[in-house]
């Protein structure tokens, strides 16, 4: 979980370099993994890791997202549209869209939710 610094409401420290990510929240053969590693009051951070080959399918978040790639790369689909994905990647959802994530070869990507 990230570490604080100050008052909650000054300053949350995420990570400092794509090895916390990798300590936290290591790729698991064959899986994808997702793990919550911030929760505040308006937003919240959570982490997934992908083996290579491995595909989240259709789903929809209930608040707007911004998903980013932190390490290696992922096919992003949303509304019939593949967007090949690479570090330092974003892309932006309102709620309720259906989309897709596949990974065709390991990586690592951050979804923040954003509360309104």
């Amino acid at each position: 979980m990230a570490k604080e610094s100050g008052t909650p409401q000054e300053s949350t420290l995420i990570a400092q370099s794509v090895q916390d990510y990798v300590e936290r929240n290591p790729v698991k053969s064959g899986k994808y993994s997702a793990k919550r590693i911030f929760a505040g009051q308006m937003v919240q951070i959570t982490e997934i890791t992908f083996d290579a080959g491995v595909e989240l399918p259709d789903h929809k978040a209930r608040t707007p997202i911004l998903v980013q790639v932190i390490d290696g790369e992922v096919d992003f689909t949303v509304g019939g549209e593949v967007h090949r994905l690479g570090v330092g990647g974003v892309i932006h959802l309102e709620e309720m869209v259906p989309h897709a994530v596949f990974a065709p070869e390991p990586a690592r990507i951050t979804v923040t939710f954003l509360n309104r």
